[in-house]
């Protein structure tokens, strides 16, 4: 049960009235935070305070260790997992890179072959080959998720960071 109480120095103090507990949605909240430091630490330590300060009915999740983060490198051309550095084709690695720029957007296979190849002049089949290289390439076929009827998208949970300089 909830409660509302509203002071005010002119209106004379009421009792409160019970608010009915209402059931809500959850709210997802994403918080990234970049750098490093004493300012960091701070904000970190802060919103360690705010969770624990709402008790039970919030839940932390933590994204994937760093080490099993794919970080991009534009400029170099690079894509890089636990320091290993990936052996991934020209249009595999400018697949990732578009989808990691991206996220949360679902693309058909000729828009990929639009955006990606630069051209349409072939079939649609050719991104299934090259989606399926870059999974295999990545020991992770949950990176890319098909989406049944529509095409393809980033996952929501892949862990990918394009690092531009």
């Amino acid at each position: 049960m909830s409660a509302l109480a509203v002071a005010h120095p002119t209106i004379p103090r009421r009792r409160l009235h019970p608010v009915p507990d209402r059931p809500e949605p959850p709210v997802t909240v994403t918080i990234s935070i970049s750098g490093s430091g004493a300012g960091r630490d701070r904000v970190v330590a802060a919103l360690r305070d705010f969770v624990d300060a709402a008790g039970t009915a919030v839940s932390v999740e933590e994204p994937p260790a760093a080490g099993d983060a794919l970080r991009l490198e534009p400029g170099a051309r690079t894509a890089v997992r636990a320091g290993q550095q990936l052996d991934l084709s020209r249009l595999e690695y400018d697949l990732l890179l578009f989808l990691a720029r991206h996220p949360r957007q679902v693309f058909s296979r000729s828009q990929l072959l639009a955006q990606v190849w630069g051209h349409t002049h072939t079939t649609n089949r050719t991104v299934d080959v090259h989606v399926s290289r870059l999974r295999t390439k990545l020991a992770d076929p949950e990176v890319v998720t098909t989406v049944y009827g529509l095409g393809y998208r980033l996952a929501d949970d892949a862990c990918v960071t394009v690092v531009e300089r």
